[in-house]
């Protein structure tokens, strides 16, 4: 009588749980390098083919925290930064669940003027949840009246965003889980569905002539209901395009720093780390998070870039050559 009761609570607490779960997106401290799971527009929007994964540790010490990693790969057609395609992989574990998605992703870019684009991206996916029953803790140690147990159930999601863009700034919004739809179980009854998750990401990059350094301000606003709306500012300083250090702070108490390296414009390593300073904070020692990401395909200029390469070279060459000479006529002059 006393495991049925166990069995009952527990089953209870996991589909609680499982609704919960189920409107909870992803949080990445570093989110400028996983944009791309925020926004399906990114996709296409750089010249190149990008392979990335992105690994969390949240709340290291607290058993059953939550545990994420993302694998995308996203570029642009003929790498032109006109159509953009991608697809993506999400394995989540919270506790009990396992929550793994498949993405496939489309996104078409316009230029607005010399400097300026938009995009626009779609990313249509396949979500399932999987609770271990057989991982619970028990009162009565041996009894396995859990054993073997895997409740499962899926959903169709899709994913959609803009992104407005330039060398100098960025303005982004996403909605995760746009139609809502219902979260099916072959093996049991739910009434639950995909909570909508707005997320709206923008900054600004600020280089300095002549000097080594480049700043980027960037702020993250993540809404769902009934959760209050989440805010994150973040600072980043890179030094020679190639090392960068940042500084992060998340409302609900959260604050944490971020550092990362681009070798030869190939491979980007980040690592980032944050600790919350609310009520968990006695229960745990940080969030620990690293990402990477690997151009696969670099852009190659086209026949047109190319020869505007070499009449400005020819250009340069020429304006040389006169400055030279107007020099050396002013010093034979008496």
């Amino acid at each position: 009588m006393k495991s049925n009761k166990i069995y009952i609570l527990v089953l209870l607490l996991c589909l609680l749980t499982m609704k919960v779960a189920a409107q909870q997106q992803l949080v990445f401290s570093n989110f400028m390098m996983t944009s791309y799971y925020y926004n399906p527009a990114i996709a296409g929007s750089k010249n190149v083919h990008e392979a990335n994964i992105s690994y969390r540790n949240q709340w290291v010490g607290f058993e059953g925290a939550p545990k994420s990693i993302v694998g995308s790969y996203h570029g642009s057609f003929k790498n032109r930064g006109k159509a953009g395609y991608g697809a993506t992989i999400i394995s989540d574990q919270v506790g009990l669940i396992q929550n793994t998605g498949f993405y496939l992703n489309y996104a078409q870019h316009f230029k607005l003027g010399d400097k300026i684009k938009l995009g626009f991206g779609v990313q249509p996916g396949f979500v399932q949840y999987r609770i271990r029953l057989y991982d619970a803790q028990l009162a009565d140690e041996g009894d396995d009246i859990l054993t073997g147990n895997i409740l499962a159930a899926n959903g169709f999601d899709v994913n959609g965003g803009f992104h407005l863009y330039s060398s100098k700034f960025f303005l982004m919004g996403s909605v995760q889980s746009a139609l809502g739809n219902e979260i099916n179980s072959p093996s049991l009854t739910l009434n639950s569905s995909f909570q909508k998750h707005y997320t709206a990401i923008a900054g600004f990059n600020l280089a300095f002539r002549k000097k080594p350094w480049e700043i980027q301000p960037s702020v993250m606003l993540k809404n769902t209901q009934p959760v209050p709306s989440q805010l994150t500012v973040m600072t980043k300083v890179t030094y020679k395009k190639q090392f960068w250090l940042g500084a992060l702070y998340r409302t609900e108490n959260a604050a944490g720093v971020c550092l990362g390296v681009n070798l030869k414009d190939r491979l980007s390593i980040g690592y980032a780390f944050d600790y919350s300073m609310g009520g968990i904070s006695n229960y745990q020692s940080g969030t620990h998070e690293i990402a990477i990401s690997f151009v696969t395909t670099p852009n190659r200029p086209s026949i047109e870039e190319e020869d505007e390469k070499l009449n400005n070279s020819i250009m340069d060459e020429m304006k040389k050559q006169m400055e030279e000479k107007k020099k050396k006529d002013s010093e034979e002059k008496p």
